[in-house]
C-alpha cells in the first residue's frame, strides 16, 4: 500500500519504519521545520516482539517527507497525534481525498471528528512506544494493534488498516465498541501513570507491588468515571482484570513486567510527561463534574503536577 504518516514522532517513526521494511511505500507529512532533523535519518534501537522470541535490533530509517497532501492520493493516511491535539490536523486531513486512520488516545465523543471526516476514517491504537534521545529512538513494538470494528467508523477503512498491519505481522484486535475501548484504556492509563509519577521513576514503580497496588485502586476509581458516562467498563477484558483482589492484580502486573521486555520498555521510555499529565487531568476533571468520588486519584494530583513541571523544565520546547 501507499501510506502517508502525519508527523515523525515516536509512534509514527516506529510504524513508518516497520511498514517500509514490509514493502509498503511510506511518506511522512511534516512541517518544514522538521525536515532538517529527518534529513539525516533516525537511528532506532527496536525491541521487536512480533515473533515468539523478542528480538532487539538497530534500524536506520530515513523517513521520506512531504510538505502537504494536495494533489496526492494514498491508500491510507495514518495520523498519530496526542489526544489534546487531534483538532489540529483535521482540516488538513479533510482537505485531502485519502481515507484516514486516527491513531491514539481519545476521551471525547466522535462527533467533532465526524464533522470533518465522516465516512472516510477509522480509529486505531498503537501497541508500541519509546522515547527519543537526540535523533536516536529507543523503541519497542508488540505483535498486535487495536483497530476499530465499530459500525460508527467506515468499515472499509478499518478492514484495510487491519490488512496493512497484518502484512507486517501485527494481529489486529477489532473492538465492536471502539469508544468504550478507548475510554477504558484512557482511564486505566490515568490511574497507572499517576501512581508511577508518585513513585518517581517507572522502573522502581514496576518492581514495587505496593506502588502497583495503589495504581490498581486508582484505576478502579477511574473506571467508575467511565461507568458514570453510561459505559459499562466491566464488560471489557482490559477492565475485568482490575476486579480481582488488588494485591493479586498488583502481583500479576509485577510478574508480567519482569518477563515482558517490550512492554516494560514502552513504559520506561515514554517521554511525554505533559501528555500523561493531561490524561490524568481529563479523567479526574470528568469525575469531579459527574460527582464521582475519587480519593485515591485526587491524592495523586500533586505528584502528577510535580512530574509534569519537571518534564517541562527538562524540555521546555514541549507544550504543557
Amino acid at each position: 500500500m501507499e501510506v502517508c504518516i502525519v508527523g515523525a514522532g515516536v509512534i509514527g517513526t516506529i510504524y513508518g519504519a516497520v511498514l517500509s521494511e514490509c514493502g509498503h511505500t511510506v511518506s511522512h507529512l511534516v512541517r518544514p521545520a522538521g525536515r532538517e532533523r529527518l534529513a539525516v535519518g533516525v537511528e532506532m534501537n527496536l525491541l521487536d516482539a512480533r515473533l515468539a522470541e523478542c528480538r532487539e535490533r538497530d534500524v536506520g530509517y530515513p523517513p521520506p517527507v512531504i510538505d502537504d497532501l494536495h494533489g496526492r492520493s494514498f491508500d491510507l493516511v495514518l495520523a498519530s497525534v496526542r489526544h489534546t491535539q487531534v483538532d489540529d490536523p483535521l482540516p488538513v486531513l479533510a482537505a485531502g481525498d485519502s481515507d484516514v486512520v486516527l491513531f491514539g488516545n481519545w476521551w471525547s465523543a466522535f462527533g467533532p471528528v465526524d464533522e470533518y471526516l465522516a465516512g472516510r476514517y477509522s480509529w486505531a491504537f498503537p501497541v508500541a512506544g519509546g522515547g527519543f534521545d537526540g535523533n536516536r529512538l529507543g523503541a519497542a513494538l508488540l505483535g498486535r494493534v487495536i483497530v476499530s470494528g465499530d459500525p460508527r467508523h467506515a468499515a472499509g477503512v478499518g478492514d484495510r488498516s487491519a490488512e496493512l498491519f497484518a502484512s507486517c505481522g501485527l494481529e489486529a484486535e477489532r473492538p465492536s465498541d471502539m469508544l468504550a475501548w478507548l475510554w477504558v484504556h484512557f482511564a486505566t492509563e490515568a490511574g497507572v501513570v499517576a501512581a508511577a509519577m508518585k513513585a518517581g521513576n517507572v522502573a522502581g514503580f514496576l518492581d514495587d507491588t505496593d506502588a502497583l497496588r495503589e495504581a490498581v485502586l486508582a484505576v478502579r476509581e477511574a473506571l467508575s468515571i467511565v461507568a458514570a458516562r453510561s459505559v459499562d467498563p466491566w464488560q471489557l477484558p482490559d477492565a475485568q482484570m482490575f476486579a480481582a483482589p488488588e494485591r493479586a492484580v498488583a502481583q500479576a502486573i509485577h510478574d508480567q513486567y519482569q518477563v515482558d521486555r517490550a512492554a516494560r520498555r514502552i513504559m520506561e521510555r515514554h517521554t511525554g510527561g505533559s501528555e500523561l499529565a493531561a490524561i490524568y487531568r481529563d479523567v479526574t476533571g470528568t469525575g469531579h463534574r459527574l460527582g464521582v468520588a475519587t480519593p485515591v486519584l485526587d491524592a495523586l494530583g500533586p505528584y502528577v503536577d510535580a512530574y509534569a513541571a519537571a518534564a517541562h523544565e527538562a524540555n521546555p520546547t514541549r507544550p504543557r
